[in-house]
């Protein structure tokens, strides 16, 4: 099924970011369709992390709006974006590295089950529920080996599984991922790789991923921006073969 044909669930229309004189992100529209895989690709500095903040309101566009599901968001807070169901991971993992694995998805997992409030999560490890819930994120992760051991104790690309798991725990409909493979050895790669190719069609997801291979082997559309625009979009293939994105990402 074609993007057209499928429900927009996340949108930016004519969003502009300028820090002082530099235009980070200059009048970039993009939308994202339901259960679909979007990555967005570009060099160094292109404006993609700065997309990413703007979609999560941890900045605010200067102009443009940003939808989720039809309704303007652009003036909603953080957590507010969250609790409406967007939920993203960082380009430098952002787990607590003193908390084991099991204490790092029950934050997410207790948000989830108690509506956004974390009062007294600590508790959590005496709800059955909540227990159950992060045990569920954890073993589809293929983390529950590692349930109870202390998240600085696991190898980097565990940690970003891990974050992958805190993730899914809040229980999104629209995830964002920053570079989850950055830092990984090929073989951590392939496994983040499946990993994310498993959750497509569950949920949107939205990438932006600097290598090549595992952007065109499991993304359904691509953006790619340089200088803060777009200058592409499309299928892997239709991107390929792009002339524009291989004079100004691969190199021409």
């Amino acid at each position: 099924m074609t993007a057209a044909a499928k429900r927009i669930i996340l949108s930016a229309e004519a969003l502009l970011k300028a820090f002082g004189g530099n235009v980070a992100v200059q009048n970039v529209s993009m939308a994202f369709a339901e259960g679909r895989l979007h990555s967005i690709l570009g060099p160094n500095g292109a404006g993609k992390t700065t997309l990413f903040n703007l979609l999560t309101k941890d900045l605010t566009p200067d102009t443009g709006t940003v939808r989720l599901e039809g309704a303007d968001v652009t003036g909603l807070k953080p957590h507010q974006i969250a609790r409406r169901g967007l939920s993203r991971s960082y380009q430098i993992s952002s787990v607590y590295l003193d908390m084991t694995a099991r204490e790092n998805v029950w934050v997410a997992s207790y948000r989830a089950l108690a509506g956004g409030a974390l009062v007294f999560w600590r508790r959590a490890d005496r709800d059955a529920a909540v227990r159950d819930h992060a045990d569920t994120y954890l073993r589809r992760l293929g983390l529950m080996s590692f349930a109870d051991v202390p998240t600085k104790e696991l190898s980097y690309g565990d940690q970003r599984l891990l974050e992958i798991a805190v993730t899914l725990a809040s229980e999104p409909r629209i995830i964002l991922l920053d570079e989850p493979t950055a830092g990984l050895s090929r073989q951590e790669t392939e496994k983040v790789k499946r990993v994310i190719a498993a959750l497509k069609g569950e949920f949107t997801i939205v990438m932006i991923e600097h290598n090549m291979g595992v952007v065109m082997e499991i993304s359904d559309e691509i953006s790619v921006m340089n200088r803060g625009a777009v200058i592409a979009h499309g299928s892997p293939a239709e991107i390929q073969g792009n002339k524009t994105v291989q004079e100004a990402y691969f190199g021409g």
